[in-house]
């Protein structure tokens, strides 16, 4: 098999010294517009579930990884003065540009055919003229995915907040959160380490925060000289440290298809998770996992195999990733809204932190860290002890729900019952039998709430029942 990869990051790479492991008479050839020691960026995060699968794929490579690792198990959110530390997580880190080392090695050493400081800007370029499979690693702003948009119907949606990808010499040994108020508004910290002397630190703001900063004329120096001035404090002696760390909107890519003919699009060209929950790295490293046994499943079947075992590989590995895309889009926007949740007790903000992706429950929480679960129980129960957090009031605008356990069922629906356990509502006795907000808004008539007037706390409820509401055109280029 004669594959081609456009870009040398972690994907085309990895998907390079799988296939070669399997048989060496695979050709498979990388071109990267870069040299072999340029990155941009800092540490890289891998969870312990991701390791597994890299463990199984290639032993030897994992082995490499994880001995530069730095590990950690604890969670930090610095909010209003004080220190919460969450445990019971694990996570692993590694500076990027360690990792790339590392597959490059790797790679060379089976075989794959490694073309550095060589752009390919054409489908119709030479080098991929006889290729079996050309795959497509080049990164959230792929020209690639670009110019075959009819085939692969992308979308692309840049989010409100600004981030600046910074490092930093602070040994950081846990995952650290920092927010931080400022005479231009409130920072989040996004810092984690990848080696025992060097961490990330992201720094995220709203859109007006940014601007009175002046960060919208700063160069990367005048972004950095501010940012270590507001974190003064929490840098101690420590500096931050620059590498292309231009302020940006994060850009959510999704993609109805993956592939089109012989071509197929992976990691960041493909799909984004945004930096709070999800490591484009992980996905990359992943997917090419996942290409590989396809392609592999396709031996023997000539050029017209290609095409159903691609289909085959979307099919496999799309649900998974847009079931972390759905929970980065929860955190992304958690983050975009933290200013609401500033007022909250610190040991709620941080519960609210932890399960901000509706991925952890509190069940999982109790498991993970009990201190937390405990702690946070009194203040959603109104100091009433013993009472399970499922059956606690809860105050959405201006109703008030007597359980958060809700429901729908057809009868509900054909009824009209709206919000059954509000204080005053049908269906207020029990438990809480819910009909979908969306629904229930459109049948109420005058005065009662419609969709474009849901209460914040009940938006993931209105999306869970039915999808999501109608949205604004999606936006390109927001500056």
């Amino acid at each position: 098999m004669n594959v081609v990869c456009i870009g040398g990051g972690p994907a085309g790479l990895y998907l390079g010294i799988l296939l070669k492991l399997q048989d060496s008479r695979h050709r498979v050839v990388v071109y990267e517009r870069n040299r072999p020691s340029d990155t941009f960026g800092f540490g890289v995060v891998f969870s312990h579930a991701t390791l597994g699968n890299l463990a199984a794929a290639d032993p030897e490579s994992y082995a490499e990884i994880t001995r530069h690792f730095a590990r950690w198990d604890d969670i930090e959110i610095h909010v209003r003065g004080q220190v919460l530390r969450s445990t019971g997580h694990g996570f692993c880190g590694l500076e990027r540009k360690q990792l790339l080392l590392i597959l490059q090695e790797r790679a060379r050493a089976l075989g794959v055919e490694l073309h550095f400081e060589h752009t390919v800007s054409s489908l119709d370029d030479e080098v991929l003229r006889g290729a079996d499979v050309i795959v497509a690693g080049d990164g959230v702003a792929s020209w690639v995915r670009d110019a075959q948009a009819g085939e692969l119907g992308p979308s692309v949606d840049i989010r409100p907040n600004k981030f600046v990808w910074l490092g930093t010499t602070v040994p950081y040994r846990a995952f650290t959160f920092l927010f931080k108020e400022s005479p231009f508004g409130l920072f989040r910290i996004h810092a984690y380490p990848y080696s025992a002397e060097r961490s990330t630190f992201i720094a995220e703001c709203r859109h007006d925060t940014w601007l009175r900063a002046g960060f919208d004329t700063a160069d990367e120096d005048r972004t950095v000289a501010v940012l270590e001035q507001l974190f003064a404090q929490e840098l101690g002696e420590h500096r931050l440290i620059k590498n292309r760390s231009i302020w940006r909107n994060f850009p959510t890519v999704r993609c109805q298809r993956w592939h089109a003919g012989n071509l197929v699009i992976v990691g960041d060209a493909a799909h984004t998770a945004h930096f709070s929950i999800g490591s484009g790295t992980k996905l990359a490293m992943e997917d090419s996992i996942e290409l590989a046994a396809a392609l592999l499943s396709a031996e023997g079947g000539g050029a017209a195999a290609i095409p159903a075992a691609l289909a085959a590989y979307q099919a496999r590995r799309m649900p998974e990733v847009e079931s972390l895309q759905a929970a980065a889009q929860a955190s992304l926007e958690w983050f975009e809204g933290t200013e609401r949740y500033m007022h909250l007790p610190p040991a709620q903000f941080a519960y609210n932190l932890m399960t901000r992706s509706l991925r952890v429950s509190h069940a999982s929480m109790h498991k993970r860290d009990p201190d937390l679960a405990r702690a946070v129980e009194p203040l959603l129960s109104g100091g009433q002890a013993g009472v399970a957090p499922r059956k606690t009031a809860v105050a959405l605008g201006e109703h008030r729900l007597l359980g958060r356990a809700i429901a729908a069922g057809p009868a509900d629906q054909a009824a009209g019952v709206g919000i059954g356990g509000v204080a005053g509502a049908a269906g207020a006795a029990g438990a809480a039998p819910l009909a979908c907000w969306w629904r229930w808004g459109k049948r109420q008539g005058a005065g009662q709430p419609s969709p474009c007037s849901t209460p914040p706390g009940l938006a993931m409820i209105r999306r869970r029942c039915c999808g999501p509401p109608p949205s604004s055109p999606r936006r390109r280029g927001a500056t």
